[in-house]
């Protein structure tokens, strides 16, 4: 927790959109692990990479909770290749 981490997209179609966070948490939602960030994951931009700043996949961005600032979430990478 607390790792700069990059996430890169395409929210409303804005291709290669890079943006920056911290890791926030490591989370288990009904057995997935999910890492959450502050780096944004708008709409469009899931399915895109979560790295760290060695340019590691740290996880696959998925989806952000509305109305609340900085809850993004990702599928951990182990998780996502299992």
């Amino acid at each position: 927790m607390g790792e700069t981490v990059y996430s890169i997209g395409a929210p409303k179609g804005l291709e290669a959109t890079l943006g920056q966070g911290l890791v926030s948490g490591l989370r288990t939602i009904k057995g997935v692990r999910y890492v959450q960030t502050s780096a944004p994951i708008s709409p469009g931009s899931s399915g895109g990479g979560l790295f760290d700043s060695a340019g590691n996949l740290v996880a696959i961005t998925t989806f952000h909770i509305r109305d609340a600032d900085g809850l993004n979430f990702a599928i951990a990478a182990e998780e996502y290749f299992r």
